[in-house]
Protein backbone atom coordinates (compact mmCIF):
# COMPACT_ATOMS: atom_id res chain seq x y z
CA UNK A 1 0.00 0.00 0.00
CA UNK A 2 2.93 2.68 0.46
CA UNK A 3 3.59 2.40 -3.18
CA UNK A 4 0.44 3.13 -4.24
CA UNK A 5 -0.20 5.74 -1.68
CA UNK A 6 3.52 7.58 -3.30
CA UNK A 7 2.06 7.26 -7.36
CA UNK A 8 -1.41 8.99 -5.53
CA UNK A 9 0.24 11.56 -3.54
CA UNK A 10 2.81 12.16 -6.94
CA UNK A 11 -0.62 12.72 -8.85
CA UNK A 12 -1.72 15.58 -6.16
CA UNK A 13 1.04 16.99 -6.05
CA UNK A 14 1.26 17.66 -9.40
CA UNK A 15 -2.38 18.50 -9.61
CA UNK A 16 -1.26 21.21 -7.11
CA UNK A 17 1.24 22.58 -8.96
CA UNK A 18 0.12 22.33 -12.35
CA UNK A 19 -3.41 24.39 -11.00
CA UNK A 20 -0.87 26.67 -9.10
CA UNK A 21 0.88 27.56 -12.52
CA UNK A 22 -2.00 27.62 -14.33
CA UNK A 23 -3.39 30.63 -11.75
CA UNK A 24 0.19 32.47 -11.80
CA UNK A 25 -0.18 32.61 -15.34
CA UNK A 26 -2.88 35.34 -15.10
CA UNK A 27 -0.70 37.68 -12.59
CA UNK A 28 -2.56 36.34 -9.71
CA UNK A 29 -1.54 33.41 -8.04
CA UNK A 30 -4.20 31.23 -5.98
CA UNK A 31 -2.00 29.49 -2.96
CA UNK A 32 -5.19 27.99 -2.37
CA UNK A 33 -4.24 26.31 -6.18
CA UNK A 34 -1.88 24.37 -4.13
CA UNK A 35 -3.76 22.51 -1.78
CA UNK A 36 -3.87 19.20 -3.46
CA UNK A 37 0.08 19.54 -3.15
CA UNK A 38 -0.25 20.04 0.21
CA UNK A 39 -2.04 16.58 0.93
CA UNK A 40 -0.13 14.64 -1.52
CA UNK A 41 3.43 15.68 0.48
CA UNK A 42 1.94 14.85 3.68
CA UNK A 43 1.07 11.34 2.00
CA UNK A 44 3.89 10.64 0.47
CA UNK A 45 6.10 11.58 3.95
CA UNK A 46 4.16 9.06 5.65
CA UNK A 47 4.16 6.51 2.67
CA UNK A 48 7.97 6.83 2.70
CA UNK A 49 8.06 6.99 6.20
CA UNK A 50 6.28 3.55 6.54
CA UNK A 51 8.61 2.29 4.14
CA UNK A 52 11.79 2.93 6.38
CA UNK A 53 9.78 1.61 9.52
CA UNK A 54 7.97 -1.21 8.74
CA UNK A 55 7.54 -2.30 11.82
CA UNK A 56 5.34 1.28 11.97
CA UNK A 57 3.57 0.91 8.78
CA UNK A 58 0.14 -0.50 10.18
CA UNK A 59 0.20 2.90 11.93
CA UNK A 60 1.53 5.36 9.24
CA UNK A 61 -1.25 4.02 7.07
CA UNK A 62 -3.74 4.59 9.24
CA UNK A 63 -2.78 8.17 9.25
CA UNK A 64 -2.26 8.34 5.79
CA UNK A 65 -6.12 6.97 5.14
CA UNK A 66 -7.14 9.62 7.77
CA UNK A 67 -5.30 12.31 5.68
CA UNK A 68 -6.60 10.89 2.04
CA UNK A 69 -10.42 11.22 3.73
CA UNK A 70 -9.67 14.49 4.88
CA UNK A 71 -8.51 15.50 1.70
CA UNK A 72 -11.78 13.79 0.35
CA UNK A 73 -14.04 15.87 2.23
CA UNK A 74 -12.34 19.06 1.93
CA UNK A 75 -13.19 19.57 -2.05
CA UNK A 76 -16.48 17.69 -1.19
CA UNK A 77 -17.39 20.32 1.31
CA UNK A 78 -16.09 23.03 -1.48
CA UNK A 79 -18.15 21.55 -3.95
CA UNK A 80 -21.27 21.31 -2.01
CA UNK A 81 -21.21 24.79 -0.53
CA UNK A 82 -20.06 27.19 -3.70
CA UNK A 83 -19.54 25.26 -7.20
CA UNK A 84 -21.54 27.08 -9.04
CA UNK A 85 -19.62 30.30 -7.96
CA UNK A 86 -16.08 28.19 -9.26
CA UNK A 87 -13.79 28.99 -11.75
CA UNK A 88 -13.16 26.47 -14.30
CA UNK A 89 -9.97 25.64 -12.79
CA UNK A 90 -10.69 25.46 -9.09
CA UNK A 91 -13.78 23.45 -10.30
CA UNK A 92 -11.25 20.93 -11.88
CA UNK A 93 -8.88 21.24 -8.75
CA UNK A 94 -11.37 20.00 -6.60
CA UNK A 95 -12.58 17.72 -8.84
CA UNK A 96 -9.37 16.04 -9.67
CA UNK A 97 -8.18 16.61 -5.51
CA UNK A 98 -11.57 14.60 -4.00
CA UNK A 99 -11.27 11.78 -7.15
CA UNK A 100 -7.80 11.00 -6.46
CA UNK A 101 -8.20 11.16 -2.43
CA UNK A 102 -11.54 8.84 -2.22
CA UNK A 103 -9.44 6.45 -4.47
CA UNK A 104 -7.06 6.16 -2.45
CA UNK A 105 -8.95 5.74 0.77
CA UNK A 106 -11.27 3.15 -1.16
CA UNK A 107 -8.39 1.17 -2.04
CA UNK A 108 -7.08 1.45 1.60
CA UNK A 109 -10.23 0.67 2.96
CA UNK A 110 -10.05 -2.67 0.71
CA UNK A 111 -6.18 -2.97 1.78
CA UNK A 112 -6.79 -3.04 5.48
CA UNK A 113 -10.05 -5.19 5.10
CA UNK A 114 -7.69 -7.75 3.63
CA UNK A 115 -5.10 -7.46 5.65
CA UNK A 116 -7.23 -8.17 8.56
CA UNK A 117 -8.86 -10.94 7.07
CA UNK A 118 -5.73 -12.62 6.26
CA UNK A 119 -4.88 -12.09 10.10
CA UNK A 120 -8.10 -13.96 11.34
CA UNK A 121 -7.21 -17.16 9.01
CA UNK A 122 -3.64 -16.87 10.37
CA UNK A 123 -4.98 -17.54 13.79
CA UNK A 124 -7.35 -20.41 13.14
Amino acid sequence: MPKTTLILAALLIALGVGAFAISSGDGSPSRTALMPAYVGAALALLAGLSLAFEGARKHLMHVAALVALLGALAPAAALVIRAARMSPLALGVNLGMLVLSATLLALMVKSFIAARRAGAIGLR
